[in-house]
């Protein structure tokens, strides 16, 4: 699968990454890392609406274990 980065940012040793799938519209992938662990998640939305809350989760410096719960609750928002 091939991927576009869209935005990255550092913030408090924490690694963000905001991914777009290139064959399917409207995946994206958010990535979270730090020295110990690792989150690999994607979600179905808008460009902005990823944007936003890659942003979010950059902004408050959300910990990689909490990172798939909110993807999970972004994406039940969705349906």
């Amino acid at each position: 699968m091939d991927f576009t980065l869209i935005e990255k940012t550092d913030v408090a040793n924490i690694c963000y990454k905001l991914l777009k799938a290139n064959f399917y519209r409207n995946y994206f992938v958010i990535i979270a890392q730090d020295r110990r662990d690792f989150y690999c998640g994607s979600i179905y939305a808008s460009k902005q609406e990823a944007l936003e809350l890659f942003r979010e989760l950059a902004e408050s410096k959300t910990d990689i274990y909490c990172v798939s719960d909110i993807l999970r609750d972004f994406q039940r928002q969705k349906v």
